[in-house]
């Protein structure tokens, strides 16, 4: 829901910014555009690159030693990482060896 507003406020105030620039009021106009369209993009942006825990990849993914509690769920995550490409993906796990540490 928070997304939602955000991206909400940056749209009105991008299309706030445009009327400004119109009208011929140039320094708030562009500040509001700036503003608006800095932080839309950043919260599309956002959301496409940090994405939830995923269920195991299929391909070269290999298990790494890297285990941890994921803050915002408090549910056990798992590294797995793909040496061809070197990128690396965060799966959520069933078990709960993260939380004791093993």
């Amino acid at each position: 829901m928070l997304r939602t507003v955000v991206i909400a406020v940056a749209a009105i105030l991008t299309g706030v910014g445009i009327v400004l620039l119109a009208c011929g009021i140039h320094a708030p106009g562009w500040q509001l555009l700036a503003l608006g369209a800095i932080v839309l993009i950043g919260t599309l942006f956002e959301c496409w690159r940090y994405r939830r825990n995923e269920q195991p990849p299929n391909g070269h993914w290999q298990r790494t030693d890297e285990k941890f509690i994921d803050p915002s769920t408090g549910e056990p995550v798992e590294v797995m990482f793909d040496p061809r490409t070197g990128e690396r993906r965060y799966v959520g796990r069933g078990d709960q060896d993260a939380k004791t540490g093993a």
